[in-house]
C-alpha cells in the first residue's frame, strides 16, 4: 500500500474538515461527550490529590517530623517512662530539635456552678511548638517561668469559652488547680483538629496546660506520661524512633512495654486510601470516556451510511481504499483530539478557577492531564476503526446503487 503523500495527506484533512462541516450538531456533540469524559477524569484526579493533601496536613498538623513514646501499662509488671529516661534521651538521642515530657493528671473545675472533669498538662516551654499549639489569647510561659515553678497556666478554648464565653479571659482570670491559684496567663488550640481523631491528643477537651516543674511539685507523679521528639527533617524520623527505642531497651526489662510510634504509619495509610479512591473515581470517570468513544463510533456508522454514494464515487474516480480509511479515521481523531482539548482546558481551568475562588489551592496533575488526553484520542481512533474499514471495504457498485 503506497503510503499518501504530504499534498494527499492534505486533501484527506480537507474532506475530514468538511465531513464534519456537514454535520456541526452531531459532531459538537460527540465532542462534547469526549470532553467530558476526559474532564472527568483530570477533575477526579484534582480532587483526589486535594484530599489526600488535606488529610496529610490534618495528620502533619499534630506536629511536624513528630515521635512520641509512651508506656502501654501492658503486661505482668508494666514499666513507664521515667524522668531519668527523659534525661538521657535529651542527651542521647541525635537528630532531635526538641523534646518535649508531659506529665497528665486530673482535678475539676466549677463551671456554672456544676463541677467538671478537667485535664491537667505538666509541660516545657519547647511543648507548643513540639504540638504545633496555636496561641489565641495571651502568651506561653518561659523557660524563667518554668523553671521558677511559677503557678500560671494556659486553658484550651474549649475550657475557656466554657468559663468565660468567647472573650478573653480577664488580665486577673486564675484558675485552681491541685488547690493551688494558678494565674491564666492565655489560651490555645491545636493547628488543626485531627490529634483527636488519629487519638493522640492530650490537649484536647477542657485542658488546662501548667508549667513542668509546678505540675512535679503539686500532683504525686512518678512518671511520664508520653515523651513527644521533634526530629529535624522527616529522613531523621526512623533514626530518632530507633535511638529511643534502644534507650528504652538497654534500661527497662522489655520493650513490650512502651510504644514509640511517629505519624507516618498514619501518613502512608492517608496515602493508601487516597489512592485507592483515587483509582475507584478515575474508573468510573473513564466510563464516561468509553461512553464518548461509542458516541464517536455511533456517528461515524451514521456518516457512513448518509455518505455511501460519494464513496462509491470516489473509489470510482480511482480513489484507494486506503485514503477512505484515512479520510474516516481523521474524522473520528479530529473528533476526540478536539474533545481531549477541550476537556484537559474544562478539567484543569475548573479546579483552578474554583482554588482562585475560594483562596484553596488545588493541585492540577499535568501528567494526569497528558493521560486523560491521549486516551481520548486512542479511545476515539479505536471506536472510529470500525466505521473506517466499514467504508474502506463497501463493493463499488453496490455504493454506486445506494439510494
Amino acid at each position: 500500500m503506497a503510503r499518501p503523500t504530504t499534498g494527499a495527506l492534505s486533501l484527506l484533512f480537507r474532506f475530514a474538515l468538511e465531513g464534519l462541516a456537514g454535520q456541526r450538531g452531531r459532531s459538537l456533540l460527540t465532542m462534547l461527550g469526549m470532553a467530558i469524559g476526559t474532564a472527568s477524569v483530570v477533575a477526579v484526579v484534582s480532587i483526589g490529590l486535594l484530599g489526600r493533601a488535606y488529610v496529610v496536613g490534618l495528620i502533619e498538623g499534630v506536629g511536624a517530623n513528630l515521635v512520641f513514646a509512651y508506656g502501654t501499662g501492658d503486661g505482668i509488671n508494666p514499666e513507664e517512662v521515667s524522668f531519668e529516661d527523659v534525661e538521657i534521651m535529651r542527651a542521647r538521642v541525635p537528630g532531635v530539635v526538641e523534646i518535649a515530657p508531659v506529665l497528665s493528671g486530673s482535678d475539676a473545675v466549677s463551671i456554672d456552678g456544676e463541677p467538671e472533669a478537667l485535664s491537667v498538662l505538666g509541660v516545657t516551654p519547647s511543648y507548643p511548638r513540639v504540638r504545633n499549639l496555636v496561641l489565641v489569647h495571651g502568651r506561653f510561659f518561659s523557660d524563667r517561668e518554668e523553671s521558677a515553678s511559677e503557678k500560671v497556666c494556659l486553658l484550651s478554648r474549649e475550657l475557656s469559652e466554657r468559663l468565660y464565653g468567647r472573650r478573653a479571659p480577664p488580665s486577673d482570670a486564675s484558675l485552681r488547680i491541685f488547690g493551688v491559684r494558678f494565674q491564666v496567663i492565655g489560651v490555645f488550640r491545636e493547628a488543626v483538629e485531627s490529634a483527636a481523631a488519629v487519638q493522640k491528643s492530650e490537649a484536647a477537651g477542657l485542658t488546662a496546660i501548667v508549667p513542668f516543674s509546678a505540675f512535679r511539685n503539686l500532683y504525686p507523679v512518678r512518671f511520664v506520661d508520653v515523651v513527644y521528639f521533634q526530629a529535624d527533617s522527616q529522613e531523621a524520623v526512623p533514626g530518632v524512633v530507633e535511638s529511643v527505642e534502644e534507650i528504652l531497651r538497654t534500661r527497662h526489662r522489655a520493650l513490650s512495654s512502651f510504644k514509640v510510634e511517629s505519624l507516618e504509619s498514619y501518613l502512608v495509610l492517608a496515602q493508601r486510601i487516597s489512592d485507592a479512591v483515587t483509582l475507584g473515581l478515575i474508573a468510573i470517570a473513564a466510563v464516561s470516556l468509553l461512553v464518548g468513544g461509542i458516541g464517536i463510533m455511533n456517528i461515524m456508522l451514521v456518516t457512513v451510511t448518509e455518505r455511501t454514494r460519494d464513496i462509491g464515487i470516489r473509489l470510482a474516480l480511482g480513489a484507494g481504499r486506503s485514503d477512505i480509511l484515512l479520510q474516516f479515521l481523521l474524522e473520528a481523531g479530529m473528533l476526540s483530539l478536539a474533545g481531549g482539548v477541550i476537556g484537559v482546558v474544562i478539567g484543569a481551568g475548573l479546579p483552578w478557577y474554583l482554588g482562585v475562588l475560594y483562596g484553596v489551592e488545588v493541585p492540577v496533575s499535568a501528567v494526569s492531564a497528558a493521560v486523560a488526553f491521549s486516551v481520548s484520542v486512542a479511545v476515539g481512533l479505536f471506536f472510529g476503526l470500525y466505521p473506517a474499514r466499514k467504508a474502506a471495504a463497501m463493493n463499488i457498485v453496490d455504493a454506486l446503487g445506494y439510494e
